[in-house]
């Protein structure tokens, strides 16, 4: 901006080059309220998984929200025997999930996985390529045969 100074009152006159960073800076707000808000429509769109967990007849159930941090996990411990991890990834649209053993030397991984499972997923559930299911997993431990079973889906619902 550029103060001009008269005897009797004093007067701002602004310049277009002057207008240049403001107008910079209002494109680049706006750039970035926009992809805020598609980023948060995905997350609210997208199909959050859910995951139930079976060990010894006792079912554990896992309703995944979307995580951004990639260490971000949910988890469950089964018995004194196993714990299932899972986790959400909207941004790179897919489910991951683990199954350690807990050993008195520490959990010990015994199962990962990584599934795709893209924003639209729900988007069409009567089409013969919808996401149903992820299919049933058994997982046994080391120790006497003792097994897991878990199963992942979107939630559509």
């Amino acid at each position: 901006m550029v103060q001009r100074k008269n005897k009797r009152q004093v007067t701002l006159a602004t310049t277009s080059s002057s207008l240049l960073p403001a107008r910079l800076t209002r494109t680049l707000a706006a750039t970035l309220l926009s992809g805020v808000l598609a980023t948060s429509k995905a997350l609210a769109a997208s199909p959050a998984p859910v995951c139930d967990a079976d060990y010894g007849g006792r079912m554990e159930r896992l309703q995944l929200v979307p995580a951004t941090d990639v260490f971000e996990r949910q988890s469950v411990t089964l018995g004194k025997r196993f714990r299932f991890s899972a986790q959400y990834l909207p941004e790179r649209a897919k489910l991951k999930t683990w199954v350690y053993e807990l050993r008195e030397r520490g959990p010990a991984l015994l199962h990962a996985a990584e599934y795709p499972l893209p924003a639209d997923a729900c988007a069409n559930s009567d089409a013969p390529t919808a996401v149903r299911s992820f299919g049933l997993n058994k997982v046994y431990s080391s120790d006497y045969e003792r097994e897991l079973f878990f199963q992942c889906r979107p939630g559509c619902d």
